[in-house]
This record gives structure tokens, C-alpha cells and sequence, in this order.
């Protein structure tokens, strides 16, 4: 079985066999290399052999009823780490607080591909169906086990408190952090940021006359069209496992009630008849416990990875289009620097100008000079994420693994 995230050995994922010489340093026509496979049955698979962590994620509770119903979680951990105040731990987390997790080391680990949380489904939160939680559960112990067996991300004080902190330490951290940070307000100005971001990779192609794909990486954009088809594909196959999953599930239950039928049936028959709808009507029942078994397992390892499959995506396309807003910043910037230049040297060819002058535009060319540094300094991360980096930080199931 293969491991998530197996960035320790980055040469053994990237390169082609010995006669193919190496794919780094020649352009490839094919696609990228294969995925690693992942099981997601197994909801400690995603962890390497490298990491300190051994999590388990049980004993969902459900707390309150009606709209603020929600289902608390038992999150235990054994860790090798030196980090942390004990070797084990255990506390109570919910869904929020994964969530939490989540975001925090995005905003801390710009340019990482993190793995993907559970979607938030409110139709079915509302239901709170044992299959949901369920569901859920096993989704939220992937998650943090990958998590935790990140390389980049093991060490993440966020990831601590999450693991180890009691509920009121806890809360109070979340709180904390809400506060400076402003709340639901730092969203919001988020969302207007990326506006201004994607509106500046615009500004920033019309001054420097050059688009974002000139600037580039060629690997790296073949690897960015490539994960715009792998979305459509994995949708598509996708919807289409969920048919298959749909189709098995009503046969199920289609049997189950031609059981019943029949067993009802054999009530207002005579003996020897209603001996034979009996035993017609218990197989019946008996191939509907198979089939809705059968759903369950096609459930667990076909479409519940296929789901995971396109959310990985999903974060992958997320960092690539952080990625492309750094690089518009950059890009911007530089076209910033050649305008004042340009600026610059015309005031300097004109007669009897003022030195004044002069000397405010030299400031206005450093400014500008300097905020270049300053964008490639907060891009860095970003603009690090290199083709080979996106292969390996994703995980796509492979279906010989299912």
C-alpha cells in the first residue's frame, strides 16, 4: 500500500526509467507521471511509516437537537514527538474544529497543498443519519492523519492544540485567534483581495506586455492543463459511480420489499404454499442484506475516493491559482519599476528641471525596486511550487488499490 504525501523522496516519484534519460531536464509529451494510490477504507493508510502519529478519530456523539444539533467527536492520539507535552492524548473535538485546523495552516503554510477536509453538507447534517456520521467520521480521521504525517505539516503549533489542547484551552485559542484576526471580516477582506488579485493578473499583463503563461514554468503549465482535465474526468467518472451506486441501493431495497410482499402473501395461502412463499420471501431478504451490504462496500471504496479524488484537485487548483496571483504580483510590480524608469529618465533629458524633481522620481524608482523584492519575498512559497511538488503532494486513488 502506498503512503500520502511521500515528499522524502522526491527523485524516486519523478524519474523515468534509466533509458529514458531524466524528465527534468527535457520536455515531456506525455502526461505526468502516475499518482500514488490510497485507500481510503483504511483511514490510517494515508500515514507514512515516517511519521509520529498514530490517530483515531471514534464515539460520535450527537449533542443538542434541532438547527444546533452537532455531533462531537473523540480525537485520540500517540505521538513520538518531542513537541508535545505527553505521548498520549485524548480530547473532544467537532466538525468546526477540524475546520479550524484546516484554515489555520492554510494561512499559515502558503504554497502547501493541504489535504482536503469533508464537504459541509447541510441537508445532511440536519438529517444526522448514522451513515452520515458515520461517513464523516471516517472522513475526518483521513484528514487528520494526513495531516499529521505531513512533513510540512506535523510540527504546526495549530496542529498541537488541536491534538492535545482540552476543550476550554482549546476554545480559548480559537477565540484568541479570532480576535486578531478580525473575525468574519478577515474573510470578507479576503474575498475582495482575490478580486483585486485577479484583476491585477489582468493590470499586470496589459503594463508588461506579457502574460502570466509567458512567465512560466513550461512543465509546470502542462501539469496545470492536466489537473483542468483530471477535474473533468474524475466528474465524470464521478457521477457515474454514483449512478452505479444509486442503481445498487434501489436494487436492495427493491428486494427487501419483494421479500416482504411475498412473505405477506404467503400468510393467506394454504400450508404447503405459504411454506414456499416463506422460504421465497426469506432469500429474498436475504439477497437484500447482500446487495445494501454490497452498496456499503461500493460506497466506502469507490465513491467515497472518487470524492476525495476530486476535492485533492480542488486544493491542488487552489494553490496553483495563489501561485498565479503571487506571480501577477510580481509581474505588476516589475511593470511598476519600468514605468517610473522610464519616468526617470525622461525628466532627466529635460532642460532647467528642477532637482526636486529628479530626486522625487529616484525615490519613487526605489519604492517601486523595493516593493518588487518585497512580493517576490511573499510569493517565495508560492512560486516554489513546481510541477513535481504538485504530483507528489496529491494522493488519486488507484483503482488496482480498490
Amino acid at each position: 500500500m502506498s503512503q500520502a504525501y511521500p515528499l522524502q523522496e522526491p527523485d524516486a516519484h519523478l524519474q523515468e526509467p534509466s533509458d529514458a534519460g531524466d524528465s527534468r531536464s527535457a520536455p515531456q509529451e506525455n502526461p505526468p507521471p502516475a499518482y500514488d494510490s490510497l485507500v481510503l477504507s483504511n483511514e490510517k493508510a494515508s500515514a507514512p511509516a515516517l511519521s509520529r502519529f498514530d490517530i483515531t478519530v471514534k464515539d460520535p456523539v450527537k449533542q443538542g437537537d434541532s438547527v444546533g444539533a452537532y455531533v462531537s467527536y473523540k480525537v485520540c492520539t500517540q505521538t513520538g514527538s518531542s513537541q508535545y507535552q505527553s505521548q498520549q492524548s485524548e480530547v473532544i473535538r467537532r466538525f468546526r474544529d477540524f475546520a479550524w485546523l484546516r484554515d489555520r495552516l492554510a494561512e499559515q503554510n502558503r504554497g502547501v497543498i493541504l489535504p482536503p477536509l469533508p464537504e459541509k453538507n447541510v441537508v445532511q447534517k440536519y438529517q444526522m443519519t448514522n451513515e452520515f456520521i458515520e461517513q464523516r467520521r471516517r472522513a475526518l480521521a483521513v484528514f487528520i492523519n494526513r495531516v499529521a504525517a505531513h512533513p510540512g505539516l506535523q510540527a504546526s503549533t495549530a496542529l498541537q492544540s488541536f491534538l492535545e489542547a482540552s476543550e476550554e484551552d482549546f476554545a480559548l485559542d480559537v477565540s484568541r485567534q479570532a480576535q486578531q484576526e478580525g473575525g468574519g471580516a478577515k474573510k470578507k477582506l479576503a474575498s475582495t483581495l482575490q478580486l483585486f488579485r485577479d484583476l491585477g493578473a489582468s493590470t499586470a499583463s496589459l503594463v508588461t506586455g506579457r502574460s502570466l503563461e509567458e512567465e512560466e514554468d513550461p512543465e509546470y503549465l502542462k501539469v496545470q492543463e492536466y489537473m483542468v482535465a483530471l477535474e473533468s474526468h474524475l466528474g465524470e467518472v464521478q457521477r457515474q459511480a454514483q449512478r452505479l451506486l444509486k442503481h445498487q441501493t434501489g436494487y436492495g431495497a427493491a428486494l427487501a420489499e419483494f421479500g416482504a410482499a411475498m412473505a405477506t402473501m404467503g400468510q393467506a395461502e394454504q400450508p404447503r404454499l405459504a411454506s414456499a412463499f416463506s422460504v421465497m420471501g426469506d432469500k429474498a431478504a436475504a439477497a437484500a442484506s447482500s446487495s445494501q451490504k454490497q452498496a456499503e462496500e461500493l460506497g466506502c471504496s469507490l465513491d467515497a475516493p472518487l470524492r476525495e479524488g476530486a476535492k485533492a484537485v480542488k486544493e491542488v487548483q487552489a494553490v496553483m491559482s495563489d501561485r498565479a496571483a503571487a506571480l501577477a504580483a510580481v509581474q505588476q510590480a516589475r511593470g511598476d519599476v519600468d514605468t517610473r524608469r522610464a519616468k526617470l529618465t525622461k525628466l532627466r533629458v529635460i532642460a532647467g528641471i528642477k532637482e526636486e524633481k529628479v530626486a522625487e522620481a529616484e525615490r519613487d524608482l526605489l519604492e517601486a525596486t523595493m516593493r518588487v523584492e518585497s512580493a517576490k519575498k511573499a510569493g517565495l512559497a508560492l512560486l516554489e511550487v513546481t510541477w513535481s511538488l504538485t504530483i507528489m503532494s496529491i494522493n488519486i486513488i488507484d483503482p488496482l488499490d480498490w
